[in-house]
């Protein structure tokens, strides 16, 4: 069963209620008494009833206040409301004969079909209302013969009146019952919507839980590994010969460029904690961006070629970044397990797919520190990025000695793709 809809839920409201009440009154006084009146002022008024006309003048005022006052009930008791207000017209019609007078009644038994009709079944809406006409209708017939006027002329006002009366009442309900479909579909979409967010904002959660774990892992793993690592070298270098220049130096130089990792990888971790955080910082790097991260690199020592087909301007945002990080992660690790090593990057974009491959040859000279084995857990996080994007990523050794980082992600659509 429908509940009410915004409109009707101002309505119930007691002061909304009262207010649209008093001003239904109002109307429907002021169209009650404007024959009266207008003759009255004119002084052409003939009144032949059995009650004075000003009785009759207050009896209308009467009548027109409760029939306004059953509307006070349309939110609890809807049924009672049609009734009660339908039982007023026929009453004043009935007890006054002075159906002319009262053409306004029927709006008001209307407005309470209508919230009828928006607070229960359609069916339920129609069957009172073909109830309340046909109810009406026959009261103003037996009305009507009762007086003694020719058969004829019942039959003429009968049919104006139910025309009058039924009218209004028929366009109230199918008005409601369109209305109430109409509120139902908007809930639903509301609904769907609110569920959507929802499901939209666990996700969001989710990514950023995975997320705050990586920068936690490549924290740990740059304290534990790289600092480690300095430790080991520093050690090394207590324990060589004062005079060994040669090795001195190799150390030295092996020590700085541990260090540089370390704090680049510190400085990564600690602007991606600022992203989760909120805080502003610069734009978010993709493949546009290569060059810059060539430059990077290249400052550093190493050679790095990089080949690019393909338009990068027109790829998702989400899949442009990512592919980027991965190439960032996969040249970081080049530089650090083989050190010197040529480092070639190809990149293709298609309408369809993105293919990225990172290769670097050989190390051109042993490191003397203990290798971590492998490319660490950074690339494994990016193997978790690369998934949110339904690509594949893979990383293993070449024939050669040398290591390969491929990457391949959907760019029309978030289709798996095959490795």
């Amino acid at each position: 069963m429908p509940t009410n809809d915004d409109l009707t839920r101002v309505l119930t409201r007691p002061r909304s209620l009262a207010v649209f009440v008093a001003i239904v009154f109002l109307v429907t006084t002021v169209q009650a008494l404007t024959n009266p009146l207008a003759g009255l002022l004119e002084g052409e008024f003939p009144w032949d009833g059995p009650v004075p006309l000003a009785a009759v003048v207050a009896l209308v005022v009467l009548g027109c206040a409760a029939q306004s006052a059953f509307l006070f009930l349309s939110a609890r008791a809807p049924v009672v409301a049609v009734i009660g207000t339908a039982a007023c017209y026929v009453a004043l019609v009935v007890g006054l004969s002075i159906p002319r007078w009262l053409t306004a009644l029927p709006l008001v038994v209307a407005v309470a079909v209508f919230l009828l009709a928006v607070s229960r079944r359609p069916l339920v809406a129609v069957g009172w209302s073909v109830t309340v006409v046909a109810a009406v209708s026959l009261s103003l017939f037996g009305w009507a013969l009762s007086t003694g006027v020719p058969l004829g002329i019942v039959g003429s006002f009968v049919l104006e009146a139910v025309l009058a009366f039924g009218t209004p009442i028929a366009g109230a309900a199918a008005l409601g019952i369109w209305w109430a479909r109409r509120m139902r579909v908007l809930r639903r979409t509301r609904d769907e919507l609110a569920a959507a967010a929802e499901r939209h904002a666990a996700e969001i959660e989710r990514v950023t839980t995975l997320e705050r774990a990586r920068i936690a892992q490549e924290l740990h793993d740059v304290a534990g590994q790289h600092l480690a690592g300095l430790l080991s070298l520093a050690d090394a270098a207590v324990d060589i010969d004062v005079l060994d220049t040669a090795q001195a130096t190799e150390l030295i130089a092996e020590m700085r460029a541990e260090g540089r990792f370390a704090s680049a990888s510190l400085y990564a971790a600690l602007r991606d904690l600022r992203i989760q955080n909120g805080s502003r910082v610069g734009p978010t790097l993709d493949l546009r961006s290569l060059d810059g991260l060539r430059d990077f690199w290249a400052a550093r020592g190493m050679s790095i070629e990089i080949e690019v087909r393909g338009s990068m301007a027109d790829l998702p945002a989400m899949v442009s970044t990512t592919a980027y990080r991965v190439v960032q992660e996969a040249l970081t690790n080049a530089s650090k397990h083989a050190p010197g090593a040529a480092t070639r990057v190809d990149v293709e974009a298609s309408p369809a797919t993105l293919h990225v491959a990172v290769r670097n040859a050989p190390a051109l000279v042993p490191r003397t520190a203990p290798d971590a084995g492998g490319l660490g857990w950074g690339l494994t996080g990016m193997a978790e990025r690369v998934d949110l994007i339904h690509g594949t990523l893979t990383a293993g050794p070449r024939d050669d000695g040398g290591w390969s980082v491929t990457l391949r992600a959907p760019v029309g659509a978030f289709d798996a793709v095959s490795p």
